[in-house]
């Protein structure tokens, strides 16, 4: 090889190597550049501020009279008369039914009349005891004799006392035959016409009284935990009432009375309120909505559509001091309609994004719009 070919090719290669080393001077103000130049993408960014907030939540519920009798005959016999319609008021004692006794009319005369039979029975062995006394007195009879005397007076007296149990035991027989209110209420079907044969314990009618109504609603394990491990002062006491047209009872009524224990095949227990009913609007049997809401002081709330969910856990995207976006779980302490509220995880302090997440990475940095 020519010695000028040779130098040629050191060239070459020198300028080669000069290539090749890094010069680091020269490219950091351009990253800062680009950095700088960089268009980023702008989401609304909220605080997670304590508040007052409420929720409602609807059970459902039966509507029980707060007083409800069976109505049945207390012997057989053959209704004789009926005093009342169906629908119709009534009050307390109000003859309602009557029943063709003439047989306990017989009792109760044969039981009077051995009553008196038992009664002439013992006067007249009282005289012949007061003879036997004055003989007795005076050594005509014996001792014996008397004491026969005294004996006969006592089983007779026995015998009187069964005679008057047995004449009030027909008496009240023959009562059962005007069958009675047991309180005020209203007269509901009455299956049973006059002339129809009843035997006893048949349904004659039933009466409610609905000036105050009970309603019976269900409410699962892990709710009535929530209630009760609330303070008992924050107890939600008062509830509403949604009727079957959607519409709310124009009364409130209270939470008076939670069942001891729970339904083993639904796991669910029974509150009871109380409603004034005063027009008669709810009826026995009917059903509608228990509506209870619930306040809440000082709670963080955020909304459903700035959470994901990863394997069964929940997360926002909150945002540190340099803009950047960073996934963060949290614990939701209720569902509410289209918020969740935060139990752990979030602090006042965080910013989070407040939409349009799926459009975000870990680590993405942004532009902050303020939240509306």
């Amino acid at each position: 090889m020519q010695p000028k070919q040779k130098l040629n090719r050191r060239a070459t290669l020198g300028g080669l190597l000069l290539l090749l080393i890094p010069l680091p001077a020269c490219s950091s103000p351009t990253a800062e550049a680009a950095e700088a130049t960089e268009v980023r993408p702008t989401f609304e960014v909220a605080s997670a501020k304590p508040s007052d907030t409420s929720f409602e939540r609807e059970y459902v519920g039966e509507v029980q009279a707060v007083r409800y009798a069976e109505v049945r005959s207390r012997l057989k016999g053959v209704v004789e008369s009926v005093a009342v319609d169906e629908g119709q008021s009534v009050k307390a004692d109000a003859l309602l039914f009557s029943l063709r006794a003439s047989e306990l009319q017989q009792e109760v005369m044969k039981a009077r009349a051995a009553a008196k039979s038992a009664e002439a029975e013992l006067k007249l062995a009282t005289l012949e005891r007061d003879n036997t006394a004055l003989l007795f007195e005076k050594k005509v009879v014996s001792d014996a004799e008397m004491a026969l005397a005294e004996s006969k007076i006592e089983s007779l007296k026995a015998k009187l006392d069964e005679s008057k149990a047995i004449t009030s035991q027909a008496s009240i027989n023959l009562t059962y035959a005007k069958v009675r209110a047991p309180f005020d209420g209203v007269v509901n079907r009455i299956p049973r016409k006059a002339g129809s044969v009843v035997d006893e314990d048949d349904l004659l009618t039933t009466i409610t009284d609905t000036s105050e109504v009970y309603v019976y609603f269900r409410v699962s394990e892990r709710e009535y935990l929530e209630y009760t491990s609330s303070k008992p002062q924050h107890h939600p006491k008062q509830v509403s009432l949604k009727l079957a047209d959607g519409s709310i009872y124009d009364r409130p009524g209270v939470i008076d009375a939670v069942e001891s224990e729970f339904n083993k095949e639904t796991g669910n227990l029974a509150f009871r309120a109380r409603f004034p009913n005063p027009s008669g609007t709810l009826k026995h049997g009917s059903s509608g909505k228990v509506v209870i809401k619930t306040d809440l002081k000082q709670a963080l709330v955020v909304p459903q559509k700035s959470t994901f969910e990863v394997q069964g856990r929940l997360y926002v995207y909150v945002v540190d001091a340099q803009n950047r976006a960073k996934a963060q779980e949290i614990v939701p302490q209720l569902r509410l309609k289209d918020t969740f509220v935060v139990g752990a995880g979030l602090t006042p302090q965080d910013r989070f994004i407040v939409e349009g997440i799926q459009k975000v990475k870990e680590g993405l940095k942004i532009d902050v719009a303020p939240s509306s």
